[in-house]
Order: C-alpha cells, then sequence, then structure tokens
C-alpha cells in the first residue's frame, strides 16, 4: 500500500515525522507550490492533489496534511475537512495517524483520518472522529467526544466527559473543564480557561470576553 500525504505545509511535515515513528514509508507527497513541497527532505514531489485521483483507492491511502490557521473569523479548519472528503467520497481510505510517543487508551474510539501526535494522551472512553488532530502534548481525558475536523492544538487539555463539536478549534494550552460542552465551529483562544459551555462558532478570545 502506497502512502501520500495531501499538502506540503508545517502540519505536513509533523504528520510526515508522526508516519516515519511507525516505521511507515512515504510514497509521495502532494502540493500546488512544488517549492513548498521541496523543503520536506526525503518525500518525493509527486504533483498537485489532482494526481491522486488517477490512482486506485485500493492501492494508495492518505494523510491529510493541511493545518489551520483559527482567526476572528473561525477556526480555519473547512479546507482541511473539503480536501480530507473530496478524496474520502471517491473511496480513498484514511488511517489514523498516531505517533509511536503517543498515549491512546486500548477502549478509546479513534475514527478514520486523525492525527494523534508526538506526547498527546488520548484515555479511557474517548471518542475521537474522523480527520480530527490532536496536536502534539496535548491531553484528552476520559470519557471525551470530539466530533469529526476539529482540532486540540498542542498542549490543550479537556478534562473528563469534555465535547468538542465538528470544525471546532481549541487553543495551545487552553484547559476545557470537566463536562463542558464547545459547540460546532467555535474557537477557543490560546491559553483559556472554559467554565462555561461554548456556542456554536463562538469566539472565546479572553477570560470572559466572547467577540
Amino acid at each position: 500500500m502506497k502512502t501520500i500525504v495531501l499538502c506540503a505545509g508545517g502540519h505536513a511535515r509533523v504528520v510526515i515525522e508522526a508516519l516515519r515513528s511507525r516505521d511507515i514509508t512515504l510514497f509521495g507527497i502532494t502540493d500546488a507550490d512544488a517549492a513548498a513541497a521541496a523543503t520536506i527532505a526525503g518525500v518525493p514531489y509527486l504533483g498537485n492533489d489532482d494526481v491522486v485521483d488517477g490512482m486506485n483507492p485500493s492501492e494508495v491511502q492518505l494523510a491529510n496534511g493541511c493545518g489551520n490557521r483559527s482567526n476572528k473569523q473561525g477556526s480555519g479548519l473547512a479546507p482541511r475537512r473539503k480536501l480530507y472528503e473530496r478524496f474520502a467520497r471517491k473511496n480513498f481510505k484514511f488511517p489514523p495517524v498516531i505517533h509511536a510517543q503517543a498515549i491512546v487508551a486500548s477502549d478509546a474510539k479513534i475514527g478514520d483520518g486523525v492525527q494523534i501526535m508526538a506526547g498527546a494522551i488520548v484515555q479511557a472512553g474517548a471518542t475521537i472522529g474522523e480527520n480530527v488532530i490532536i496536536n502534539t502534548g496535548a491531553i484528552v481525558e476520559h470519557d471525551c467526544e470530539v466530533a469529526a475536523h476539529a482540532h486540540i492544538a498542542p498542549g490543550a487539555i479537556l478534562c473528563g466527559a469534555v465535547t468538542v463539536g465538528e470544525e471546532s478549534h481549541i487553543g495551545a494550552g487552553a484547559v476545557i473543564l470537566q463536562g463542558r460542552i464547545v459547540k460546532r465551529a467555535a474557537v477557543i483562544g490560546a491559553g483559556q480557561v472554559i467554565r462555561q459551555n461554548v456556542a456554536d462558532e463562538a469566539i472565546v478570545a479572553a477570560a470572559g470576553n466572547r467577540t
């Protein structure tokens, strides 16, 4: 089975290191920007994403290297979701990417395309939806539910039984207290401590301040 990484930005480099930690040999990388792809040592550049369309899904598996940048306009996760769904509809598989130095409970439910990076911890009873990023050093505690296409950024902590909605971004070092709900497409800023539920598409940019 050939493994191809889609996109050649910073997140893709982290995904590649996670794959290599599992001794997975990469067939190549795709991106519209050949110069960006050239910065990733040891991975052949195949062209833009369209080259995958002509491949056989039974012979190729994919890893989503598209990251996001959240801001006051939203989580920025829509392009990542769009890329994933484009190829999933064509029956390409996105196996979970779990770094060898991540810790994942034996009964955690991990969806297709989930990426769990070095030092991250996913505890007992957690459910992680498809195409989710659990980034470097993030902690997802027991019985949490993270819906599809969300991003738990480096060092963020979801305490027990937290729910995170689709396409939501939990910023670096943020803490979501036990049992709280962060709904769809919300953005939690870096370092924030969430003590109350957060509405759809809300932006929590500073403690007690939503814009």
